[in-house]
């Protein structure tokens, strides 16, 4: 008989194995998927693309296996002690023949998922629910072969469950880790065993955990969609569902009739007229570029100005109009990027999984369409991030880039922004009329750029200006960090140098998604925490031109295509043309509102304010303001366009 030293060492190598057929079991999920599919495999795809995939699936499916571990490994833990040996093993079986049953059947279910709608588990799982159940049922029998399904799943489930009572009395892995001569020997082993198991569950040695974006690192779409492992995928599409559909939720911002008592619609409410032309000749090109964490501060910093640390979009504000105060829709990439795409005020739902599925007429690409313009969207990172390159397709873009199809070293995130503005530059045709949306990376952690081979001047402290030195805090902005920064701002400077002279009659138009939340200030204040830069440049744009007219991400869609829109043309749009809005009196972001006179934030137990000029005692009446607006938005993007 065992003693409990053993029996300990014996249950561990049980749980590795187990480990590592679930992780054996995926990867021939994986590649089977590949071959049964693989006439949707595109033309060109590498060796090391499959590579690739497969190793991002390996991350992926560790975090499911261990998930199924966890329970047997605190049981060894608890009751091998209390020397529960027969309990400990029937507990670890059951989940044995858990992940087996499960994981077989999920995985033939998505694989038939597939060949259906093109992708693995999605919200449209849960459309069968208000569909003919009848039909249903009778469109399985058809055209999925039930009986060929449920012959693999039962083949399938003997192969495993023999394979795991053939390997149950083998003691290889256990005499392999008894013989090791070690002091406290369990103690070490139950160590090691939870280090490998926190590492596994998380998919990742590193800070960041193994994520649903990473799925896009490599040029194939389909392969792609073979990454994430299918009870992941699953669990997506649940959240996912439960986000379109709380349809029964009151509007957190007070209802919509009582900001729009005259109106049948809000598409009545939000329709436009052009009637300003800034530009003799129209832009054929115009560029939107929507720059990762640059805010109003990395132009306005003592900090920047000392090290010259952003001259190109510096000097580009000074040869243009510069709107400074200019609020972001929210504190994140995505949630800020929908709103500049749609013109709908960001309100606290996920506009990539809305906007995937409705399109709307106040879409910036969907606007440009209607007057002849090509509709280009380019990103440095992966489409699969935030389910990006499905919101924009159906936004309207007409080409979509990632990274994924950018040549390029790739990254956590994706390809530098360099590689991103090249992408740009080969791609856009000098004979159309385009509209370019470009969403940067760079500038955001873990900032993986070399910087210094790209010329950043400071390699360490010393480096530094001497009056620079003296207020630089290297803890709340590390030199690398103010380095990608720099680096940002180099990209951007050589990307449109180069764009003027390729494309004579271009536009260029500069946001941040949000701010950057790295400042300097041991308290900086609540502009410097909120603001984002908007700035115009090139064909027609009057030079040195700083206005403070309030605006925000809202506010682009309409200032642009009122630059290139016939007169008198009709169109949507949630936001106000800043050009001709000599009088707009505010403009909101996300529990934020700003004047020209002052800015506030709300919250749930306060409304903080920052005031430019002078006193004003006007808070209540602008938190309303703010509320009408982010009602209406929060009505149409949960109820719809109806308004009685």
């Amino acid at each position: 008989m065992m003693n409990n030293k053993m029996n300990l060492i014996k249950e561990y190598s049980n749980l590795l194995f187990f480990w590592f057929v679930g992780v054996v079991y995926f990867f021939i999920f994986r590649l089977t998927f590949i071959f049964l599919y693989r006439s949707d495999i595109s033309d060109g795809v590498s060796f090391m693309d499959y590579v690739k995939g497969c190793f991002m699936g390996f991350r992926f499916d560790v975090t499911v296996v261990t998930y199924f571990l966890i329970i047997p490994f605190l049981s060894i833990i608890i009751l091998i002690p209390l020397k529960k040996v027969k309990l400990v093993k029937q507990i670890r079986k059951v989940f044995q023949v858990l992940f087996i049953i499960l994981s077989v059947l999920i995985s033939v279910i998505t694989l038939n998922y597939y060949k259906e709608y093109k992708n693995q588990f999605d919200y449209y799982l849960f459309m069968g629910l208000y569909d003919d159940q009848k039909a249903v049922v009778q469109s399985i029998i058809e055209e999925f072969n039930p009986f060929l399904n449920l012959f693999v799943i039962i083949i399938s489930i003997i192969v495993l469950i023999r394979v795991f009572r053939y390997y149950e009395d083998k003691t290889l892995i256990a005499n392999g880790l008894n013989h090791l001569k070690l002091k406290y020997k369990s103690f070490i082993f139950s160590v090691l065993m939870l280090l490998f198991l926190t590492v596994s569950v998380r998919g990742s040695f590193t800070e960041y955990p193994v994520r649903r974006f990473y799925a896009s690192v490599t040029s194939d779409e389909f392969i792609n969609k073979t990454i994430i492992n299918p009870f992941r995928q699953l669990t997506y599409a649940i959240e996912d569902f439960k986000e379109l559909n709380d349809k029964d939720a009151v509007n957190p911002y007070g209802e919509v009739s009582n900001y729009a008592k005259d109106y049948r619609t809000i598409n009545e409410l939000i329709h436009k007229k052009t009637d300003t032309v800034i530009s003799k000749i129209k832009p054929k090109q115009l560029f939107l570029i929507v720059m990762e964490s640059y805010d109003r501060y990395c132009l306005i910093s003592d900090y920047t100005k000392i090290a010259n640390i952003n001259p190109y979009l510096k000097n580009i504000e000074k040869n243009g109009i510069s709107f400074v105060n200019f609020l972001p829709s929210s504190n994140g990439t995505m949630n800020s990027f929908t709103s500049v795409i749609t013109t709908i005020p960001y309100t606290g739902v996920n506009m990539s999984i809305i906007g995937a599925t409705n399109s709307y007429p106040s879409s910036i690409f969907n606007l440009f369409k209607e007057i002849g313009y090509e509709t280009n969207f380019f990103y440095g990172g992966y489409l699969s991030w935030q389910n990006i390159k499905n919101f924009t397709r159906k936004q309207g873009a007409d080409h979509i880039y990632g990274a994924g199809n950018i040549k390029g070293k790739k990254g956590i995130w994706g390809v530098s922004d360099e590689d991103l503005f090249n992408k740009v530059l080969q791609t856009v045709d000098t004979t159309k009329n385009s509209l370019n949306v470009i969403l940067t990376l760079s500038y955001h952690s873990p900032f993986e750029v070399d910087v210094v081979s790209k010329g950043f001047p400071y390699k360490t402290m010393e480096d530094l200006p001497k009056d620079l030195q003296k207020i630089y805090n290297e803890s709340k902005l590390p030199l690398k960090t103010f380095g990608h920064l720099w680096y940002a701002d180099k990209a951007i400077g050589e990307f449109v140098k180069k764009a003027e002279n390729k494309y004579k009659h271009s536009l260029f138009a500069f946001t941040g998604d949000h701010w950057g939340r790295k400042n300097m200030d041991n308290n900086p204040n609540l502009y410097k925490k909120s603001a984002v830069p908007f700035i115009l440049y090139g064909n027609g744009i009057d030079s040195q031109n700083i206005t403070t007219i309030s605006g925000s991400h809202i506010d682009i869609t309409p200032t642009l295509f009122e630059m290139v829109a016939p007169k008198n043309y009709d169109y949507y749009s949630f936001g106000e043309n800043l050009l001709k809005s000599k009088n707009k009196k505010f403009a909101v972001g996300f529990h934020k509102l700003i004047t020209n006179e002052l800015i506030q934030a709300y919250s749930q137990t306060a409304i903080r304010q920052q005031v430019f000029n002078k006193e004003l005692d006007i808070i209540k009446s602008l938190k309303r303001k703010h509320d009408s607006v982010l009602s209406l938005g929060w009505h149409y993007t949960h109820k719809g366009n109806n308004l009685k």
